[in-house]
């Protein structure tokens, strides 16, 4: 599976290209016209787009990163900002010659006081071929910033929306993964197995890196009172079982979900409380190489820090624009209490 993810990784932003029934380049030449000057709280949403175009066409991944959310719906698929930039990485690596433009105005909305979209025409250069995509962006203010949290284009959100309206409306659940062991999941006394449905997935060229249906997994538990978890924008993965990380008689489930492209994930730890699975600490990012070296080695990606109730120490990826991909330590607080 890992080298799939290698293989495919470069096509994901030819597939947001070719899923986009693009116009054609007016005849008029009028590129990179005036700009709708749009300020939310004396930020300029318009210099923001700027940034990230000409973050783009230069192939500044430094840029990008700061601009960027730790999340990102990119596309039409939920991604950490690693992610998105690896992708970006393998689209320009696979066409040299990218370049883009915004032609016209940019037309700024305000959302909300914490969110605001950026509507503007992208004008795409590859493989010597123009064409325009009416595109957004969406910002989201993380304390005193404002970070891109959604990047896509209208075409292929129209595309998107006609496939999934010819999905099957049933759930259509592929290979299973039984997790080794059993263990008492919900605190009864009773000790339980679980295990990983996968999304049924097509084999043909046809409906490349689709499923029947929703692209989720399901963990799914031997007791049926156990409530199965959904594992969003996910073909696979091997949940690991933590054992009770806080003491209150309930065992944490951990997983780095596979997805067709790139190996930037984000990983979840999940939580029974009051009979319903939520976050046990904020997801992050994990790079494969991250995994591979745990395999190797006696460390956790998670523990309990000694002495400090509800804190515990984490594991987990980042990108250096020097020295690559890193691996970080930080300590985070329980989400539930």
């Amino acid at each position: 599976m890992k080298t799939n993810f290698f293989t495919i990784a470069s096509l994901l932003f030819a597939l947001t290209i070719a899923i986009s029934c693009a116009s054609p380049k007016p005849s008029d030449s009028n590129e990179d016209t005036t700009s709708t000057e749009v300020q939310t709280e004396e930020t300029d949403f318009v210099a923001l787009v700027k940034e990230w175009n000409k973050a783009n066409s230069s192939k500044d991944y430094e840029a990008l990163s700061k601009l960027f959310d730790n999340n990102v719906l990119f596309y039409g698929m939920q991604l950490n900002k690693n992610a998105c930039i690896e992708n970006k990485q393998m689209a320009f690596k696979k066409s040299p010659d990218f370049y883009q433009q915004i032609y016209g105005d940019v037309d700024v909305e305000k959302i909300s006081d914490t969110e605001v979209k950026c509507s503007f025409v992208k004008r795409v250069t590859i493989d010597g071929q123009t064409n325009d995509y009416p595109s957004y962006l969406n910002f989201r203010k993380v304390g005193d910033e404002w970070k891109i949290s959604v990047e896509s284009d209208l075409i292929t959100d129209e595309n998107l929306a006609k496939r999934a309206e010819k999905k099957n409306l049933t759930r259509e659940m592929g290979e299973r993964y039984d997790v080794p062991g059993t263990y008492d999941f919900n605190g009864d006394g009773k000790k339980e197995s679980c295990y990983l449905l996968e999304p049924k997935k097509y084999n043909d060229e046809d409906h490349f890196m689709e499923c029947e249906g929703d692209c989720n997994c399901l963990i799914m538990f031997s007791d049926s009172n156990i409530p199965s978890i959904e594992v969003e924008t996910c073909i696979g993965g091997k949940p690991k079982i933590y054992g009770d990380l806080d003491g209150n008689g309930t065992i944490e489930i951990g997983i780095w979900p596979w997805w067709w492209t790139s190996c930037w994930h984000t990983f979840y730890i999940y939580t029974l409380e009051n009979g319903e699975w939520k976050d046990f600490v904020e997801p992050f990012p994990v790079h494969c190489n991250l995994l591979e070296a745990l395999e190797e080695s006696s460390d956790q990606i998670i523990e309990p820090v000694p002495g400090q109730k509800g804190m515990f120490k984490i594991l987990y990826s980042y990108f250096d624009e020097e020295e690559g991909i890193m691996e970080g330590t930080t300590t985070v607080k329980k989400l539930i209490k």
